[in-house]
């Protein structure tokens, strides 16, 4: 059976009306709603999931706060790729049975090592760093959510030091209690509470006690069975996408992805402009003709923050940003800048400047239909609305947004 080919224009569109472009729908949606449309929302930078609900969904600062810290709809923790995700319950519990093990496993073995040729230290590495562990927990279980300095004092352990390089002329030693607060969020033994900043931009969190209920979510689910949930909710998302952009978003092997595939039964489809086939759920309409073919005539217009989960969600990004354009979009490192789309592509960018002043500007040799622009417009006036006094410091500036900034 010959496979079913997809353009970039069908991918473009999936993507805008997936991915909750534009602003219809808005004022029925909740963060949760959105969390589930799109997965895992990065949350390296503390503004992205807020920016990237606000896109997408009439609420307030308050509400976001309320998802991720009171009810707690919204999971924050290290996850695949060891990067911090928000994200619903069904996901967070896939991707921790599918990524979280190997991960503690290493930041662990990583400290006991420093710790082992420590002067503060006296005994058993692994024991002494279990002992602690355990005090921390038992001081958030007992005492409330607390930053890592006022654990710091009632955990008199976590002021013990390690050289993270010995021997280099760079290398300071450093304080053992952001390892064993970054070891017991990845276990999900602790969770991040509120930030200790004044606002949502804040890097700097206390820490809760987490709810033991979501480690028995996950206590018999293998590895490979979570894998194929997290794969399922992605491609409910994202599909079409490919091998190479699985094996990206999951940080895992290509053997692995293939092994998910097999066993969700997904389907081959051909992209145009790929040298690589994409793959969607069985059930995809694409695969009977559901899929409306022509053309969606509706304009869609976003104004998506760094790090946002549409723009970070595929590692072959050409066929909605122009190669010649990522340089300025993306940093060294891969990582988004805020985005501007249109129709499921990216033809801008923007960013606010100190004063507060939202500013866009369009990528170079990319055409805007004349329509579109006041719509741009009409989203920096909601965003700049929307922070009010807050002022957002990217976690990874890129060239473009330097420049406008300045």
């Amino acid at each position: 059976m010959t496979p079913v080919a997809i353009s970039v224009d069908q991918r473009r569109r999936r993507l805008a009306r997936r991915h909750l472009h534009g602003s219809d729908g808005r004022e029925g949606r909740d963060p949760l709603d959105v969390a589930r449309a799109l997965g895992p929302l990065h949350s390296t930078d503390p503004a992205t999931p807020y920016l990237a609900i606000h896109a997408r969904a009439d609420v307030s600062i308050d509400d976001v706060d309320a998802a991720l810290y009171d009810e707690m709809s919204l999971r924050r923790f290290t996850t695949i790729r060891r990067t911090v995700f928000a994200m619903d319950a069904e996901v967070a519990s896939a991707a921790f049975a599918a990524a979280n093990s190997p991960i503690v496993e290493t930041l662990r073995r990583q400290l006991i090592g420093w710790l082992d040729a420590s002067d503060d230290v006296d005994g058993d590495a692994a024991s002494f760093l279990a002992d602690v562990e355990a005090q921390v927990v038992d001081e958030l279980c007992s005492g409330g959510p607390r930053s890592g300095a006022q654990l710091a004092e009632s955990v008199p352990d976590l002021a013990v030091r390690f050289e993270p390089k010995p021997g280099a002329s760079y290398s300071r030693p450093q304080r053992i209690t952001s390892k064993v607060l970054e070891i017991l969020g990845t276990e999900m033994r602790i969770v991040r509470s509120r930030p200790t900043g004044a606002d949502f931009t804040s890097g700097a969190w206390r820490w809760a006690a987490a709810d033991p209920r979501w480690l028995d979510e996950v206590a018999d689910i293998s590895p490979d069975a979570a894998l194929v949930r997290l794969l399922a909710r992605y491609l409910d998302a994202c599909a079409p996408a490919t091998v190479t952009d699985m094996t990206w978003f999951t940080g895992t092997t290509k053997t692995r992805v293939r092994r998910a595939l097999a066993e969700l039964d997904a389907a081959e489809v051909e992209l145009a402009d790929s040298g690589e086939p994409g793959f969607v759920l069985a059930d995809d309409p694409w695969l009977d003709g559901r899929e409306d073919p022509d053309p969606d005539t509706r304009s869609t217009v976003a104004l998506l923050p760094g790090l946002d989960p549409t723009t970070m969600a595929w590692k072959q990004r050409a066929w909605y940003v122009d190669d010649s354009a990522s340089a300025g979009v993306f940093d060294r490192n891969g990582n988004a800048g805020p985005t501007i789309w249109v129709d499921g592509r990216v033809v801008g960018v923007w960013t606010q400047r100190p004063d507060g002043e939202t500013v866009t500007a369009i990528l170079d040799g990319v055409d805007v239909p004349a329509d579109r622009r006041p719509q741009i417009d009409e989203e920096a006036r909601r965003i700049a609305g929307w922070l009010g006094d807050v002022r957002v410091n990217w976690r990874y500036p890129t060239p473009i947004t330097k420049r406008l900034e300045s």
